[in-house]
């Protein structure tokens, strides 16, 4: 529940709106798109068109910051569970199971818990930073059919 916080405050740091079918402060409302003028079309295509672009960057972004993360606690926890399997047969002691020494990894090195706790976080980010690039994706891409209905409409008649 706290990555999900955390993302959604990383998404209002980047100061993309919330997608919205009515852009208020432009006038302009998606459902209404096929009565939009030319011009308000244009402005559809720079505002969708250029939070997609943005939100594009900061998927790749978030990808390889997760990817980094994801790296670095794989490699601590390799070698965390190495020491202490290593631990446990010069002592003599029973192997354990996955589970087992995944608690014990995570109860003796608070920096794994850490970095797990991070790669949580970051897949939170993407999957939000997904979902809204997702949106304005979409919606660049109806208003997009749209001007081609039309562009095509005028070539006919004119044609």
């Amino acid at each position: 529940m706290k990555a999900l916080g955390k993302s959604a405050q990383y998404l209002q740091t980047l100061n993309v709106p919330e997608f919205k079918t009515n852009l208020e402060d432009s006038g302009l409302e998606y459902g209404n798109l096929l009565n939009c003028d030319n011009k308000q079309l244009e402005e559809y295509l720079l505002v969708y068109g250029g939070f997609k672009a943005y939100l594009e960057g900061q998927v790749s972004d978030a990808v390889t910051k997760s990817n980094a993360i994801e790296a670095a606690f794989n490699e601590g926890y390799a070698t965390a569970i190495y020491r202490i399997a290593d631990e446990r047969e010069s002592e003599g002691k029973k192997k354990l199971t996955r589970e087992e020494i995944r608690g014990a990894v995570m109860d003796r090195y608070d920096q794994l818990k850490e970095l797990r706790r991070e790669v949580i976080e970051q897949e939170a980010i993407q999957s939000r930073l997904q979902g809204l690039l997702n949106a304005y994706k979409a919606a660049y891409d109806a208003v997009s059919r749209v001007v081609t209905l039309r562009t095509y409409g005028e070539f006919k008649s004119n044609g």
